[in-house]
């Protein structure tokens, strides 16, 4: 006897609506809490950023449930309004999970 394995799931998504649907509630189902940061983490990711001169880092960032990473150098830190500004975007200080040099 074969496993059917993928096939026998294709029935459930074979609407495009329904697929849709599912995808927003796997979306939603994986969302977790904001991590909490430690007084040493908030230490070094003060440090990194006052002493930082153009090199790369990679920053863990929290954005609607989820963790995300970018490598990048900073363009420019918007200490008035609170934020990291990349050429791909900008990341508010408070959503700043961790940073460390890459």
């Amino acid at each position: 006897m074969s496993n059917r394995g993928m096939k026998k799931w294709a029935p459930f998504s074979s609407l495009v609506e329904q697929s849709t649907i599912l995808e927003e509630m796997f979306y939603e189902k994986g969302k977790k809490d904001k991590p909490s940061i430690s007084a040493e983490r908030a230490a070094k990711i003060n440090q990194i950023l006052s002493n930082y001169h153009g090199e790369t880092l990679k920053i863990s960032y929290y954005f609607d449930g989820y963790v995300y990473q970018i490598i990048s150098p900073i363009k420019r830190v918007d200490i008035y309004n609170r934020k990291l500004i990349f050429e791909e975007g900008n990341i508010a200080f408070s959503n700043i999970v961790n940073i460390d040099y890459a």
